[in-house]
């Protein structure tokens, strides 16, 4: 077989190589990281699964109890490397499995929810389809597959719940009622905080007749913000027939304020409120 020969100057010489041996010296020089050392691109397959806590902390809970989506991202530093959007239908919800390289460090993030469709991370922000606030759950954490290749995760709630629950019955000419929750973010940042706060209200259609509840989430932290909400009811000209007032709404993330009482009619007794980490915690009377 002919070989080709090159001329290459070396130490100030002329010499002569075959193209066999220079193409070599190439793919060395590419595979190296410009300081000598040999890049690794070994691989090792990551099990990474998700539960949410239940009631208390560290009290694990399946995800499709609560979510019917989960939106994974898998990030190399500032590059997304893959994303994962599953539904609670899905074979293997809240699992997956991911085969990464071993010597980078990566950031998993993760949102379940229950909004129409999928979420969306950019700038480090998560966004939900039409910035409507779901029950919903948050996690992240770094991560090398050379010494972790199994995530076992559990997700915090990003949201506190305002409840109404109403006592009284919903008299005729009533067609719609509404929950104003004034200025509320609508997206989560990473970092562990809301943002795109803006005018929130959501209309809810009760059954004439009926005592119904009306329930709505909102982001929030770890600390408790007070907030003022107010329910008013309509006809069907869009007149007001009740509106009411609750002033200094306790919100806390994994905490749901519940109201009970009279809403349209004026009761003997006054109406009261809990404060719970989704069970009985604290009842307050006003």
């Amino acid at each position: 077989m002919n070989e080709r020969k090159i001329l290459a100057v070396v130490n100030g010489g002329m010499k002569f190589y075959t193209l066999a041996v220079v193409a070599m010296a190439m793919l060395t020089a590419c595979m190296n990281d410009g300081a000598g050392e040999v890049m690794n691109h070994e691989t090792a397959e990551v099990q990474i699964t998700f539960s949410p806590y239940d009631v208390e902390p560290m009290m694990r809970a399946a995800v499709a109890d609560y979510a019917t989506r989960m939106d994974v991202w898998i990030y190399d530093g500032d590059t997304e490397v893959q994303a994962v959007h599953q539904q609670s239908t899905d074979e293997g919800f809240a699992s997956l499995s991911l085969r990464l390289e071993k010597a980078k460090t990566y950031t998993v993030y993760a949102c379940a929810h229950k909004a129409a469709g999928a979420a969306t991370l950019n700038n480090g922000v998560v966004s939900w389809p039409d910035d409507k606030v779901t029950h919903s759950f948050f996690y992240s954490q770094s991560f090398s597959p050379a010494t972790t290749t199994t995530l076992n995760c559990l997700m915090e709630r990003i949201v506190g719940n305002f409840r109404l629950e109403i006592a009284d019955k919903v008299p005729e000419g009533v067609a719609r009622m509404t929950v104003d929750l004034g200025l509320s973010p609508t997206r989560w940042n990473v970092a562990g905080f809301g943002e795109n706060a803006v005018s929130r209200v959501s209309s809810f259609t009760p059954a004439v007749g009926a005592s119904p509840t009306l329930s709505v989430f909102l982001l929030a932290g770890s600390e408790e913000e007070k907030r003022d909400i107010t329910v008013t009811a309509y006809d069907g000209e869009d007149a007001v027939v009740q509106q009411r007032v609750f002033s200094d709404v306790p919100i806390r993330a994994s905490y749901r304020s519940t109201y009970r009482g009279a809403f349209f009619t004026e009761a003997d007794e006054v109406m009261t409120f809990t404060v719970n980490d989704w069970m009985d915690y604290e009842t307050v009377e006003f």
